[in-house]
Parts: structure tokens; sequence; C-alpha cells
């Protein structure tokens, strides 16, 4: 399986959900997945809907991890802030950070 492959089952997703934004990240958008690489499904909007996740995961037959763009952003925030509090510099490759710079939205 490639990026185009998923971008593709993933376009589905929109004729079933709207009030989303769906992207892939990790190896899959880096090109650098091997065989027993899983799929980073990045879900922007209705965040944390079980419905939408459940979904997306039925459509392939490897393993998908959901990243949900609302709750790593509001994780980061957090944590950025704590540092702010406790002089310590932010983390400039948080999960949210990285995702962040690296996916391809669909």
């Amino acid at each position: 399986m490639n990026l185009n492959e998923i971008t593709d089952i993933l376009k589905t997703v929109y004729n079933k959900y709207d009030n989303i934004r769906l992207g892939v990240a990790g190896s899959y958008a880096n090109g650098t997945q091997h065989s027993d690489s899983d799929i980073d499904v990045v879900i922007e909007g209705d965040s944390m809907r079980v419905d939408i996740m459940e979904y997306i995961k039925s459509l392939f037959k490897i393993t998908v991890d959901v990243l949900w763009v609302d709750l790593m952003k509001q994780e980061d925030e957090e944590l950025d802030k704590l540092a702010i509090e406790n002089d310590l510099p932010i983390n400039p490759y948080s999960a949210y950070k990285t995702v962040m710079q690296e996916v391809r939205w669909v």
C-alpha cells in the first residue's frame, strides 16, 4: 500500500462524514513505510467521534492509528504552558508539532 492508495480510500470517508479533515502522517506520509508499518490517520474536526475512527479503521487491512488534532493540540499547549511556567524550553518536536509538519491532507 502507498500514500496515493491510502488517500484514495480516505477520500471516500467524506461521502459519509462532513465537518472533518483527514490526513496521513508518519512513515506513509514520509515515504519510509515498510511491510509492518501502520497507517497514521490524522483527523481534524468532530473531535473524538468513535464512529468515525472505527469506520476509518474498517477500511484498511492493516493497523491504523488515529491521531486527533484537537486533542494533540490541547495537550501540546498545556505542555508548552507548563514549560514556560517552569522556565524550561518548549519542545519543538512534540507529537502535535511533528504531525502538523508532516501531515499530507486529503
